[in-house]
């Protein structure tokens, strides 16, 4: 916010005020100093908080003006405003604490970065505690951003119960709504074996949807379990106020619905062995379902022993076809002198651009997992968290692997610091296999340095790389550290003739395809299956496909594209190049799936990284002519019979007892007199069209439909591929 912004709000709450108008002026020359960074910008820092000050304790009044209680009014006048003018201020009311704190409005500095502060704000937090002997009870209210979002937590004995709840306004500018209740009780339901549900509660949103993304960002602070589950939000309440419109934000027309439980392992008392609290999430329309747990683990009376946390979410998004899996270790340690730390991911996709991804602590150094979209994930690992300064241990790695690569790597880190002297080292090592076409490398770097007085007195420092196949090279480099001199001694060695592969028999494709592609289970109806009719299992036996009479065929299969320069089948190396064709009697198209480009071509590492993971190709032919005729009868049928009445009983419009007649109302009536209809698209034209592109071959010009077609057509032909749309509006390097 601007000086002359605040400014602004300033007027509105003390429009009388004579010592505005020079008010007014210092904001304005404040926000020009900033902007323009003037050498008078102190000069007008210094002149801007004097007007302030005039003001200051108008401005204080005015904020505490929507304090209810009086007590509370009079020690925050007392308390006055901190040196940045912001306001905290609390008050002990018998059994009853109370607290209000109000922000400061702070502007940046750009050419220091330091803060100035510009004035303080009405109150915008709320807090209350209260003690009264088995009554025990705590609340919190925080209002952001036309937003006000409140808590309150209860315990009466074995009970307590928590409640959450924010209202707020969706982009459109309408209302919305969120609850989330939790009630706790011990001991809880027995289930058997051990097992207990001591926590029950559920969510309500109305015009609320579910925000995956942020959901995963609040997973390592704890803040996202917070929220669902408030029964154990302690001190965190105003951060979980603050971040339930982030993580279930307003949005038109959805709604958020679910239960909450938690189901622990051997508990005596509150405390137990293992614990998992669990919220089951459904958003519709959609639907989209949210899973979000919190795993404890520890032994009781020995958290110092073992202490484990595990926060995790799961999202199935069905309109966008995927599905994601979300964990982070929070405040987890072991022995009482180490930190446990990591993250996990696994996303899944089955839509345009199928994907499948799964990490546990990251990815090989530089490599990116798109199409798939994963938050920066911290390593899995533990340090030493010793209060004895001098040793440091720290060990970490990770293990990814996707449809195509294999991830894996660690690192390990000790050192001992004596003041004068100090020695540490590390080893560690990044290794990356893909599988098609088959290629690896792999990293080892390790290193020991001693110090002494903060200078290296010795020290050597090894680094080695592999790559391979076709051919493997070997790279190596040591490096020795000296208080007089430093050695160095690198080399590459190269084993195998990239010049002369192994020779490959030659295979054909096509006999692969009518060998195991042509077959019944490779056939089916176009339009797919026809509701009404159930095929029964045939009387004469064989190996032969059963479709129901809709309007044609299809046959397809997965091996190899269709009319695309092909050098491999299922990765393996054909001999040649060969291009495969279908056709039939009566064809009157072709069927399209998803291939791997890397499963039947030979690709280098750029062009692995142009093409897509799955591209659209040709995959079969169809037979038969007009679009597949599901609605209404087929000529020559007769009317069907109705063999069980479901729906469409008598409906009343009125009631009537001899004390009392009642008109139903007629919304009531519509509803009922509605179930009998059948369901109505109220309006199916699109609202938005996509349309793939077009890709062009340099080499003859060529259009092709699909992106590895293009780089196919390039690498035989020379050239490059690229997309229509970019060679329709080329960029120049010209005079960068």
């Amino acid at each position: 916010m601007r000086a002359s912004e605040y400014a602004s709000i300033v007027a509105a709450v003390l429009p009388a005020d004579p010592r505005l108008a020079d008010f007014v002026t210092a904001a304005r020359d404040l926000d020009q100093a900033v902007e323009a960074n003037l050498a008078t910008l102190p000069t007008a820092i210094e002149v801007y908080h004097q007007r302030l000050e005039g003001l200051k304790n108008d401005l204080l009044d005015a904020a505490l003006s929507v304090v209810p209680i009086a007590e509370l009014r009079d020690e925050a006048r007392r308390a006055g405003l901190a040196d940045a003018y912001q306001l905290h201020a609390d008050a002990q009311l018998g059994p009853l604490y109370v607290a209000v704190t109000s922000p400061a409005v702070q502007l940046a500095d750009p050419a220091s970065g330091t803060l100035i502060a510009l004035g303080p704000m009405p109150p915008d937090a709320f807090q209350a505690r209260l003690e009264a002997g088995p009554v025990l009870g705590n609340g919190a209210l925080r209002v952001q951003n036309h937003a006000v979002a409140g808590l309150i937590n209860a315990r009466i004995g074995p009970v307590e119960v928590a409640a959450l709840a924010s209202l707020a306004r969706t982009p459109a500018g309408g209302p919305s709504f969120l609850a989330v209740f939790a009630a706790g009780f011990t001991p809880g339901l027995q289930l058997g074996f051990g097992f207990q549900i001591g926590r029950i509660g559920g969510v309500v949103g109305v015009e609320r949807a579910i925000d995956r993304e942020a959901m995963a960002r609040k997973l390592r602070d704890g803040t996202l379990a917070g929220v669902l589950f408030p029964l154990d939000l302690g001190s965190g309440a105003l951060a979980a106020l603050t971040a339930i419109d982030q993580l279930v934000p307003p949005r038109s027309g959805s709604a958020v619905v679910g239960p909450t439980f938690r189901l622990s392992w051997l508990e005596v008392a509150g405390a137990g062995f293992a614990s998992v609290d669990l919220a089951v999430l459904i958003q519709v329309p959609g639907p989209v379902i949210a899973l979000v747990g919190s795993v404890r683990a520890g032994i009781p009376g020995l958290t110092a022993l073992l202490r484990l946390r595990a926060d995790i979410l799961g999202v199935i998004d069905f309109p966008a076809r995927t599905a994601t899996v979300d964990a982070s270790l929070v405040d987890s340690g072991a022995l009482g002198i180490f930190t446990i730390y990591g993250d996990l991911a696994f996303a899944q996709s089955w839509g345009e651009s199928p994907y499948t991804v799964l990490s546990i602590g990251g990815f090989y150094p530089g490599w990116s997992p798109e199409p798939a979209r994963i938050r920066p994930l911290n390593r899995l690992g533990m340090s030493l968290d010793l209060p004895l300064p001098g040793i440091r241990i720290r060990a970490e790695g990770y293990l990814a692997a996707t449809s195509n690569t294999l991830q894996l790597g660690g690192r390990l880190e000790a050192g001992i610091d004596a003041g004068i002297a100090s020695i540490s080292g590390y080893i560690g090592l990044d290794a990356l296999i893909q599988f098609t076409p088959f290629h690896f490398t792999a990293e080892v770097a390790a290193g020991l340095d001693v110090k002494f007085l903060g200078m290296t007195f010795a020290g050597i420092r090894l680094e080695g790389k592999i790559d391979g196949p076709g051919p493997v090279t070997l790279h190596g480099k040591v490096t020795v550290e000296t208080f007089l001199k430093d050695l160095e001694w690198e080399d590459t060695f190269v084993f195998g003739r990239p010049d002369s592969p192994p020779a490959v028999p030659r295979r054909r494709a096509v006999d692969v395809l009518v060998a195991a592609e042509f077959a019944p289970t490779n056939v089916r109806a176009l339009g797919g299956q026809d509701p009404s009719v159930v095929l029964t299992t045939p009387d004469r036996q064989g190996d032969f496909a059963v479709l129901a009479p809709l309007s044609g065929l299809v046959w397809s299969q997965h091996r190899v594209p269709l009319g695309l320069a092909v050098d491999r089948i299922d990765g393996t190396p054909l001999g040649d190049v060969q291009t495969v064709t279908a056709t039939a009697p009566a064809q009157t198209g072709v069927g399209r799936d998803r291939f791997a480009p890397g499963s039947f071509l030979t690709l280098t590492k750029a062009q692995s990284l142009a093409t897509p993971t799955y591209d659209l190709l040709t995959s079969g032919v169809e037979v038969g002519g007009g679009a597949p005729t599901r609605a209404g009868r087929q000529p020559g049928t007769s009317d069907p019979e109705i063999m069980r009445k479901v729906r469409g009983e008598s409906r009343l419009t009125r009631l009537s007892t001899s004390l009392l007649t009642v008109d139903l109302p007629a919304g009531v009536l519509a509803l009922v007199g509605a179930r009998d209809e059948h369901a109505t698209a109220a309006d199916t034209a699109a609202r938005v069209t996509i349309t793939a592109p077009t890709w062009l071959s340099t080499a003859d010009g060529a259009v092709h439909e699909s992106c590895t077609a293009a780089v196919r057509t390039s690498v035989l032909a020379g050239g490059a591929a690229l997309c229509a749309p970019d060679a329709a509006r080329p960029v120049t390097l010209q005079g960068l």
